[in-house]
């Protein structure tokens, strides 16, 4: 920080900070709500006006809520409530959008009056380590169909160490050419290709009309994380707030609104019991495409609001989500002439939805190709492939990993298109993971992570490699919390970061529980990774099935095989070393001896 300007005593110094104002109100944490935007900006004028110590709860309820002038706190805490969310919307906005904004305005704990501090420019703050780059390795070494022969799988296993590295350029262009959005970037502008959505205000069934902050402020909060996901369209609030306390056929709001799906619900507030239901309907055919009740003890009124905003827009919107699902099923009915780069890049996903195999990831690579060659400026689709390219080479599914270079090209043209999307700073991130660049693998994960809190399919995949990297507790929180908004969207991932965490603090018994949820007779890292909890537990018989399982697919496979995995992952030695012990005492390696410790 170069200083604070909280008392706006020069015109320049007004100037500067409603400017300031502006870019957050149009930002994706604020559009969508009116009454955040206009709790900030009285609070932000009266700071200006040098009013700042004398803004109060009852001000603010009467001239920002339209509360009568016998509001009452104690009663009513909306004020209360709605500067927990602003306080919270605006960390968000600066962990993300803002992080490069010239002036930041918080609003801290116990006081309604912002702080207005002036911070370094970007161009003055210390740039990312960069990673020299490497010339690109004959990736025919490492291709992953039929039987491996032992120099190519000594490559796979050595991948942290030469072959891996080789993503590091990648990562590091990605990240170095690609800046974070703000409100005025071309890519936050645009309007989204995707599907529309009206997400109507939830009705208040609790008898009071006091209870209306919560029904709508739970509805905001559901358009503002909506409407973060790239590939959706949100209806903006001025719209759909027409429709409260009105009883509207869906079918019509779809053709007068043109939105695809409708979200609506209702939320009853009985003493301290809440119970909230959502249903998502497809205003084609009217029909629900999900449904779900929540039903919560109100220990903290904020706490269970967030809980269950993240849970809607977790099930709704990302990956693996019942739009995704739905969109994907309507894509697969349209006819050649019909499809759209949109329609193939949720084709093939699709396909990779449930089943990778080498066969999936050609047929998911050839429909990626053809969504490019339709609109080369897909971020969508070069970002698939790059993405399919890492885990097709790293889990050995592909026949014909696609070319390094390429992969290169692909994902930077991806994060260039649209550096908004939180998947792409997902691939970046992963890229840095495997060339062990773990800083910058941490600085885009967080990336990641700020742009889509919901999508349960990025937390998860981020949740592994954190784990892995040696942040067990945030892993597994991170993991758990992916697996509780969307179980669909976690499988492997979740399964993996919690077993592994189980065996490495000794739990052994939960870490089986959880492996046997994962195994995948075509996968030779589910059988991998259960040999060392069978040996822990004595269960020589189990451990030689899931061996002579892995030495379909590894022929060849030796203690080599087990350690250059786990550090392939980034796993520290000392956690490698505990893993091996579980794989000696599985007795699977009869040929092979202990190292001398």
């Amino acid at each position: 920080m170069t200083g604070t300007i909280t008392d706006g005593k020069t015109a320049t110094d007004r100037e500067a900070v409603r400017a300031q104002l502006e870019r957050i109100l149009v930002s994706s944490a604020f559009a969508q709500s009116d009454r955040r935007q206009r709790f900030l900006t009285y609070v932000v004028e009266e700071t200006l006006a040098g009013r700042g110590d004398r803004l109060k709860g009852y001000t603010i309820a009467l001239e920002v809520f339209d509360r009568p002038k016998t509001f009452d706190a104690a009663v009513d805490p909306v004020v209360r409530i709605e500067a927990g969310r602003l306080r919270d919307k605006l960390r968000e906005y600066y962990d993300s959008a803002g992080r490069r904004d010239p002036i930041v305005i918080e609003l801290p704990k116990g006081t309604y009056t912002p702080t207005i501090s002036a911070q370094r420019s970007f161009s003055e703050a210390t740039p990312p380590p960069q990673v020299a780059a490497a010339e690109p390795a004959s990736h025919s070494a490492i291709a992953a169909g039929g039987a491996p022969s032992p120099a190519r799988w000594q490559v796979v296993a050595a991948a942290g160490a030469a072959a891996l590295v080789m993503l590091a350029p990648l990562a590091t262009w990605l990240t170095r050419t690609a800046p974070a959005p703000t409100p005025t970037d071309k890519a936050e502008l645009a309007l989204p290709k995707g599907p529309t959505i009206a997400v109507l205000p939830f009705a208040n069934l609790s008898g009071d009309p006091k209870q209306d902050y919560f029904s709508d402020g739970l509805t905001e909060d559901i358009l503002t994380e909506l409407a973060r996901a790239r590939g959706l369209r949100v209806l903006a609030r001025n719209t759909t707030f027409q429709l409260k306390g009105k009883a509207e056929d869906v079918t019509r709001i779809g053709r007068e609104l043109n939105a695809r799906y409708v979200l609506e619900g209702s939320v009853r507030r009985t003493g301290d019991r809440l119970r909230v239901t959502a249903q998502l309907i497809a205003t084609d055919t009217g029909t629900h495409i999900w449904a779900e009740r929540f039903d919560r003890e109100l220990a903290d009124v904020l706490l269970v609001q967030d809980e269950i905003v993240t849970e809607i827009a977790g099930k709704v919107a990302g990956g693996y989500g019942v739009i995704e699902s739905s969109e994907a099923k309507e894509a697969a009915r349209k006819s050649p002439a019909e499809v759209e780069a949109y329609d193939l890049v949720l084709r093939a996903r699709d396909i990779m939805r449930w089943d990778w195999t080498a066969d999936n990831f050609r047929r998911s690579r050839e429909t990626l190709n053809q969504a490019i060659a339709l609109d080369p400026a897909n971020a969508a689709a070069r970002r698939e492939l790059a993405w399919f390219a890492i885990i097709g080479w790293v889990f050995r599914f592909e026949e014909k990993p696609l070319p390094l270079l390429d992969i290169r090209a692909e994902a930077a043209k991806a994060v260039q298109i649209d550096p908004a999307d939180a998947r792409g700073h997902m691939v970046a991130a992963s890229a840095y993971f495997f060339a062990r660049e773990l800083d910058l693998f941490r600085h885009e994960s967080e990336q990641a992570l700020a742009l889509a809190p919901y999508d349960a399919e990025i937390m998860a995949v981020l949740a592994c490699m954190i784990s892995s990297a040696g942040d067990h507790d945030r892993g597994v929180t991170l993991a758990n919390r992916a697996n509780a908004l969307n179980a669909d969207a976690t499988i492997g991932w979740y399964h993996t970061t919690i077993y592994t965490a189980d065996y490495l603090k000794g739990d052994y018994e939960h870490a089986l529980e959880i492996a046997r949820q994962n195994i995948q007779d075509g996968a030779f890292y589910a059988h991998l990774e259960i040999i060392p909890i069978y040996g822990q537990l004595g269960r020589t018989g189990e451990a030689r099935e899931a061996w002579a399982k892995l030495r379909q697919t590894i022929p060849d496979a030796s203690a080599a095989t087990f350690e250059s995995w786990w550090r392939l992952w980034n796993i520290h030695d000392d956690e490698v070393a505990r893993l091996m012990d579980g794989v000696y005492k599985s007795g699977v390696l009869v040929s092979d001896t202990r190292p001398v410790q």
